[in-house]
């Protein structure tokens, strides 16, 4: 009995992939309003800073969209700019873009455990929700496990988005 090698197969038609700096625009799909002077570079404490080059970019990804004030809604569609942007893996995205209150069951499952309806436009903090999503992983889970680690990842992504270094020269 004669064995054949494998067949090699050639796909003719597949494009490479885009070179650095080309390929899909990123267009926030937010619908609050656009990012401006007035709003990128704000600090903490209100007073407005002047923008620089790095605080425009990251206000183009994101769409000028705070983390400490963002609904589920808003939440998904900046995960999902920010794994396009390739700030955030595809694992990363999945965790935080998926969002229990915009599923249509949720006010007859989880709601009806909690005893509080969705609110897929209700606005909170993010930032102080992962907080607390650290700190239940890192007394119920391994301190050391992937889970605990990517929970790790994504806050600080999402404090970096509401608080950005600053370089002033």
């Amino acid at each position: 009995m004669r064995v054949e090698p494998p067949l090699a197969i050639v796909i003719s038609n597949v494009e490479a992939p885009p070179a650095p700096g080309e390929g899909r625009q990123l267009v926030p799909r937010r619908t609050g309003p656009p990012a401006t002077d007035a709003t990128i570079g704000k600090d903490t404490a209100g007073k407005t800073k002047a923008p620089d080059k790095a605080a425009r970019a990251l206000a183009e990804v994101t769409g000028g969209l705070d983390t400490r004030r963002a609904s589920p809604r808003e939440m998904t569609d900046l995960s999902l700019d920010l794994y396009a942007a390739g700030i955030l893996s595809y694992d990363d995205y999945a965790v935080l873009a998926f969002q229990p209150e915009l599923h249509p069951d949720y006010d007859r499952t989880i709601g009806a455990l909690t005893g509080e309806a969705a609110r897929p436009e209700g606005r909170r903090d993010f930032v102080h929700e992962w907080d607390e999503r650290l700190q239940f992983d890192l007394r119920h889970r391994a301190g050391n496990s992937s889970a605990v680690r990517q929970t790790e990842r994504i806050l600080q992504v999402l404090k970096q988005l509401a608080e950005p270094t600053r370089i002033d020269a």
